[in-house]
């Protein structure tokens, strides 16, 4: 039982939206936060010791189903995707529906583990919505979209209908999940899911301008994607790409009517960064990139424009992909790895990334991605290493500790303060 009020105590608090706090303290009350501070202004009913207390983790991209996949690339060298996009496929016709479900249990237990309160789950007509639903998080659970050619587009739309049909608005809120739709990807979907997806004024998301392959697709109709689709019988001779560049897929005509939720996002050319700012969607909606960095990385892509497109006014957030193309399915893995890439990027921006930019692509920075006052009690609790720094973050990143405990509307969900 959730006692109305607790005051957890830690050696730093990040709020995000503020400094770190040495000494910190924050109040859990009844579900919400109630006020975050130095604990010499509130000492804690629980000093948790050398630990950070973080907002909880925003991943906001994964695809729940996916297990492990056997790496096809030389020892130490990148993998080629289209190659690895044909082994996912075996393993997917290999497996059945239970286990498929199997994964999600699994990589939902891995997923809180790791500290995150918030997901994006990518998957097949809602598979995993039940469990996911069922889960101590947020989320929003992206029925997927797949087929150039219409028999095999209408077979998904249909059954992302139907599931959608099953989802009832008082339950939505009851398990703070929401339903969406995931046109698959520019070289997997035909035009008219995309358009359809639009219309639906749901959440949408999508695979763009995530490989070189990809481009060369849009723009000659050529190449080893294509070579990829007729092999497996999935090529439509008659398919006319939305535009023959990526952004035209979220941006054209009345694709703009919709939130858009943009996973990878490598290959967009500079010139079209602008059209991915807020400030480019019309009538409020939003438009963000999922950055998935060691899924990145596996497949020996260019380097990722991140930070050209966040001083172009870009929001991007963070995402882990699957286990199919990434260790593990933890954030703060992705953002000490990207911080062990690239030591200049701020632990400011590197957090602020992993929380509160990814609440604000699934609209919902103002419930939870920040410890501020009147938003969900949704925290992350991280070791830290018996040592000082300057850099408060740094004791965050630049270590191997463990997250110790996940707390998800003031509930601790794991960890040894379990049920206080």
């Amino acid at each position: 039982m959730r006692r109305d009020t607790l005051t957890l105590q830690a050696r730093f608090v990040f709020p995000v939206e503020g400094p770190p706090i040495e000494d910190g303290a924050v109040v859990l009350d009844r579900g919400r936060i109630g006020w975050v501070g130095p604990a010499s202004e509130r000492a804690g009913d629980l000093d948790l010791g050398n630990v950070a207390i973080v907002p909880g983790f925003v991943n906001a991209h994964t695809h729940l189903e996916l297990d492990h996949v056997g790496s096809g690339g030389s020892a130490g060298g990148p993998e080629d995707e289209v190659a690895w996009l044909r082994r996912v496929i075996d393993q997917r016709r290999g497996g059945s529906e239970q286990m498929l479900k199997d994964a999600v249990g699994r990589n939902l237990g891995a997923s809180l583990a790791a500290g995150t309160t918030f997901l994006a789950d990518t998957t097949t007509a809602g598979l995993s919505w039940d469990q996911v639903a069922a889960a101590p998080m947020r989320a929003v659970v992206f029925a997927e979209l797949i087929g150039l050619k219409r028999y095999r587009g209408l077979q998904t739309s249909d059954a992302a209908w139907k599931w959608l049909a099953t989802v009832q608005p008082e339950k939505q809120v009851a398990a703070c999940a929401k339903p969406g739709l995931s046109p698959h990807a520019p070289y997997s979907t035909s035009p008219w899911l995309y358009h359809r997806a639009a219309a639906s004024r749901l959440p949408l998301s999508t695979h763009l301008a995530e490989m070189p392959e990809e481009i060369r697709l849009l723009e000659r109709r050529d190449g080893p994607l294509r070579d990829f689709l007729e092999d497996l019988g999935a090529w439509d001779d008659d398919w006319e790409p939305i535009g023959p560049r990526p952004a035209d897929f979220v941006r054209k005509g009345e694709l703009r009517n919709a939130d858009w939720l943009i996973a990878h996002g490598t290959y967009f050319d500079p010139s079209e960064f602008w059209q991915l700012r807020p400030e480019a969607a019309p009538n409020g909606h939003r438009v963000a990139v999922a950055f998935c960095p060691r899924t990145h990385a596996r497949f020996g892509h260019a380097p990722h424009p991140f930070r050209a497109m966040l001083e172009k006014g870009v929001v991007v957030c963070l995402g882990t992909d699957s286990l199919a193309s990434s260790p593990t399915l933890s954030i703060l893995d992705e953002i000490r790895f990207l911080r062990g890439k690239e030591p200049s990027l701020s632990g400011e921006l590197l957090l602020t990334m992993a929380t509160l930019f990814g609440a604000w692509a699934l609209r919902a920075e103002t419930t939870t991605g920040s410890l501020r006052p009147g938003k969900s009690a949704d925290l992350a609790i991280i070791q830290l290493p018996d040592r000082s720094d300057a850099d408060p973050h740094s004791l965050v990143l630049d270590s191997e500790e463990p997250v110790v405990a996940t707390v998800f509307e003031g509930d601790i969900l794991n960890g040894p303060w379990k049920g206080l």
